[in-house]
């Protein structure tokens, strides 16, 4: 009855919000613990789309105050920050409360890792604009990059096959004054594992460092062990790397975790490498393709290979984002489906799962604060465990998103029910930031 009533629930949110939604494209904020099998997700959250979107400028006769940001804003787009500067500098000595002025310059110190003259830039926006009168929205996202921060997480997951999933997480984000293309992340997660009456949980203690070498290139390297009851542990780790050019970006990631697929998997602490390719580009303006491949060994001596190919599109109406539309299609694959006796293994994968997926996002500001938005899916999907017949799994589902922000930091909460490959599952998740 309680899925009855959240799937009414969500159903409801849903078709409210399509007739009077504007989203902001590529950019639908969804913090969370997951840890999705594409590169592309991860790779989405740590470099995220910057492209110009605005409306097309007025074709009168610029002035020269408007020639300079002109120049300015193109060429902080081509990545040329000390003529971007200059230029700003330019159009403030004519008018030193620029909004537009003051506001580009914050992403010129911001970008060469000048975090301090930065914060500077942005208490003169606060002196002489009204945040009422400015994108809140976006300043909050330059000032959280630019603080300390901290934050509290609750992820709580049940799915159609009876496992119950519990994480609870703190986290501490350091950019370093000193050296300032470097910050330091430091997460410590709780999980808790329960299937029909067995119970297992673990701990994550996670510090990762991040080089961000310039607009274009970037590296990461996380150690994250998690230890078991007992004292056992597994030695997780990740290494990450993107580079490429400003449409065209390639990122590689490497990797050791935890294999949780089940209970039985989580108790006897498989753990899995991994390594995953992922090429991404935009097509236009407005569309970004994504290739990842996936490659993963299991302690068991099982592996498997998993492709997704991804086709994100913003959606324009009256010349405002309306909502991002994403297609996906997907294989996946394990090597071994029995043991050495020919039983088949405590997977729930199958051996070969293939399908698609078409996703779409709105979100609304609600004032300077508020925030809401709906992510939808349909899924079509086929799958087989070793040679027995082929299954198919379709749906829909729906995840609604609420979020508050503060002058310091934010609130998030989301409530969510919908197929994750070939299981159903529903999901909240809480979570609240501050900055410091």
């Amino acid at each position: 009855m309680l899925k009855k009533y959240l799937r009414t629930l969500l159903l409801i949110c849903f078709l409210m919000t399509v007739a009077n939604l504007h989203g902001q494209p590529f950019d639908t904020i969804i913090p969370g613990t997951d840890s999705p099998d594409t590169l592309s997700h991860e790779l989405r959250n740590l470099q995220a789309v910057e492209r110009d979107l605005a409306i097309e400028k007025l074709t009168r006769e610029p002035t020269r105050l408007e020639a300079y940001l002109e120049l300015a804003d193109l060429r902080l787009s081509q990545g040329k920050l000390e003529e971007a500067r200059r230029f700003y500098e330019m159009a403030l000595e004519m008018s030193p409360k620029n909004l537009r002025a003051t506001q580009g310059l914050v992403m010129v110190h911001y970008h060469l890792g000048e975090f301090n003259q930065a914060r500077e830039k942005i208490e003169t926006i606060h002196q002489f604009h009204p945040l009422s009168d400015y994108n809140r929205s976006q300043l909050e996202n330059y000032r959280r990059k630019l603080s300390n921060e901290g934050s509290l997480g609750l992820s709580i997951r049940e799915n159609d096959q009876n496992l119950l999933e519990i994480v609870s997480s703190i986290d501490g984000f350091f950019p370093s004054a000193e050296y300032r293309k470097l910050s330091g992340r430091y997460r410590f997660e709780n999980w808790s594992h329960k299937h029909n009456g067995v119970s297992v949980s673990s701990q994550v203690y996670s510090g990762t460092l991040h080089y961000q070498a310039d607009e274009q290139t970037s590296f990461a390297v996380a150690l994250a062990p998690e230890v078991f009851p007992g004292g056992e542990s597994v030695g997780g780790y990740s290494v990450q790397g993107i580079s490429g050019t400003e449409n065209l970006k390639l990122g590689l990631r490497t990797g050791k975790s935890a294999y949780k697929d089940n209970i039985f998997t989580v108790q006897n602490k498989y753990d899995e490498k991994s390594t995953g390719v992922s090429l991404y580009g935009d097509l236009h303006r407005r569309t970004r393709a994504v290739q990842t491949v996936t490659f993963g060994d299991i302690s068991d001596g099982n592996s498997r290979r998993r492709y997704d190919s991804e086709l994100i599109h913003a959606v324009f109406h009256r010349n405002a984002p309306f909502l991002t539309a994403t297609l996906r299609a997907f294989q996946a694959s394990f090597e071994k489906q029995v043991d050495r006796s020919g039983s088949l293994l405590n997977y729930w994968a199958p051996s070969d799962h293939k399908g698609g997926e078409l996703a779409l996002s709105w979100e609304r500001s609600v004032g300077a604060q508020w925030w809401w938005g709906v992510d939808s899916s349909y899924i079509v999907s086929s799958y087989r465990f070793g040679n027995t017949e082929t299954f198919t799994e379709n749906g829909v589902g729906a995840t609604v998103f609420l979020s508050y922000r503060f002058s310091t930091g934010s609130l998030f909460a989301s409530l969510g029910d919908r197929l994750h490959d070939y299981y159903r599952e529903r999901r909240l998740e809480l979570a609240g930031t501050v900055s410091f």
